[in-house]
């Protein structure tokens, strides 16, 4: 069983989702089902990865996809928090400069606002 916990806080302009635990395959279903019921059309979501264990494959290409989507819906899609792993994984395939980054580790994301 994964250690995995996943909220939503949603304002006029931002929607964050705060997640914790490891991001695998058996997790990211979950983050998809809540992401595909919202609308980002000139919104802003961040996700607060800084209670993140581990991101595998399965999550980077979540992640691209959503930011694909919040790019097609005019809206932005900011990672909050990212810890050394996750960060390492964005290096090595090269995806860190497709995303926003607000905050890495070390840095209190006083939640993506």
């Amino acid at each position: 069983m994964h250690n995995f916990d996943i909220s939503v806080d949603e304002t006029p302009q931002r929607t964050t989702i705060t997640l914790t635990g490891e991001l695998d395959l058996a997790t990211c279903p979950h983050i998809t089902e809540v992401t595909d019921a919202m609308d980002f059309r000139g919104r802003t979501l961040c996700l607060d990865l800084s209670d993140v264990t581990f991101i595998g494959s399965t999550t980077l290409n979540m992640l691209l996809r959503l930011r694909l989507r919040a790019e097609a819906e005019e809206g932005i899609l900011e990672l909050a928090g990212l810890q050394y792993q996750a960060e390492r994984v964005l290096d090595l395939t090269g995806a860190r400069e497709l995303f926003r980054i607000r905050a890495s580790r070390g840095t209190s994301v006083a939640q993506c606002a």
